[in-house]
């Protein structure tokens, strides 16, 4: 369990954390293989012709692609894209691999290095490097909700205000969902650092630091709420609906750098597209969908989920690739009224317009 900083320190991540959370109100809607979780590359590499149905873009000189991810149930896609290996049959001709990273922060740090070119987190890391450089761009969406505080199921804290003086664990510093608790405890007159503690838990670890008193309350993405209530004795303090925009809130995405998209516009739009076919066929059948989440999920990851925590967590979340720009900017402009942004922060641009992908000639 790791203590999250000073308040002066911090500060930085609130500011731009709030503003992530905001954008995030808006819905805004990644190849074959595999990685350690410090984003040592395990890739499969088997890319096959692509359905003669869809639409065939020529690579160009996109030879490979490398696709950073967190292995999480709120980013469906790019789970099934790398380990059915659908990235690989959508992109003929491109050799693909992906790497996984805990948090979104690192996913960001990976893309400008350069060692990944797509990346998918939730929308933090994206929105806060758009609002300070402007070089990175949102793709897509890739599912929405999830997210939840849960406190003892018996204890004694009933509303946010009881949590003044407690300890809260959160899946990780600078993430979407530190910035939807510390939003939450703002609303509710409490100071974050000041009035709460913060600390870092990881997600598999919340449920039993919740148990054994270690902290008050706990908040992560999608499964792992599901796994405090059914195995740490837990409840929602705020349900995926109730901590921000009634559920309304993506909770993964897909970006990339500006300049990676601008270019090679033609492959990024036969990615989207890609992303789009396997968000439309987890949503024609959700109960086939979520077993094939499912179990992309726990052949990265080497887990297994017991089928209540399962059934609970996909109960929270939608797949979805929407993007909605003026939303986006809608909710970064409350942050900034709310005094939690130094400056106002321009999204127009932020959400890449793609060319629509186009059929290959037939011959």
């Amino acid at each position: 369990m790791k203590l999250i900083g000073s308040f002066r320190t911090r500060w930085r991540f609130t500011s731009w954390g709030i503003a992530a959370l905001a954008t995030a109100g808006a819905l805004v809607g990644c190849n074959s293989g595999s990685q350690t979780s410090n984003g040592t590359a395990i890739g499969r590499n088997n890319a096959a012709p692509g359905d003669p149905t869809t639409a065939q873009i020529p690579p160009g000189d996109v030879a490979e692609l490398t696709v950073g991810y967190n292995p999480t149930i709120v980013q469906p896609q790019p789970l099934i894209g790398l380990m059915e290996g659908q990235y690989a049959q959508e992109l003929p001709g491109v050799s693909v691999n992906g790497r996984p990273y805990d948090a979104g922060p690192a996913v960001l740090e990976a893309l400008r290095a350069g060692v990944v070119q797509i990346a998918c987190s939730g929308p933090f890391p994206a929105i806060k490097a758009y609002a300070k450089e402007g070089d990175v761009v949102l793709l897509c969406g890739a599912a929405s909700g999830g997210t939840q505080l849960m406190v003892a199921k018996d204890g004694p804290i009933k509303s946010l205000k009881d949590l003044k003086g407690k300890i809260i664990g959160v899946n990780q510093p600078g993430s979407t969902v530190e910035a939807m608790v510390r939003y939450n405890l703002l609303k509710a007159g409490l100071k974050p650092d000041d009035d709460v503690r913060l600390v870092e838990v990881k997600p598999a670890e919340q449920a039993e630091a919740l148990k054994s008193g270690q902290v008050q309350a706990v908040a992560s993405p999608a499964p792992w709420p599901s796994d405090v209530q059914i195995n740490g004795n837990g409840r929602p303090l705020l349900d995926w609906k109730q901590i921000y925009e009634n559920g309304n809130y993506l909770s993964g995405s897909i970006y990339t750098t500006k300049k990676f998209a601008e270019e090679h516009p033609e492959f990024i739009a036969k990615f989207v597209a890609a992303n789009r076919r396997i968000t439309d066929e987890l949503n024609k059948d959700r109960i086939k969908g979520d077993a094939r989440v499912l179990d992309a999920w726990s052949k990265q990851t080497g887990k297994t989920l017991d089928p209540k925590v399962a059934k609970a967590a996909f109960a929270t979340i939608k797949y979805t690739t929407e993007a909605n720009e003026a939303g986006l900017q809608k909710f970064a402009d409350i942050n900034f009224e709310l005094g939690l942004l130094r400056n106002k922060a321009d999204l127009k641009g932020f959400v890449f317009q793609s060319k629509p992908a186009t059929a290959k000639p037939k011959q």
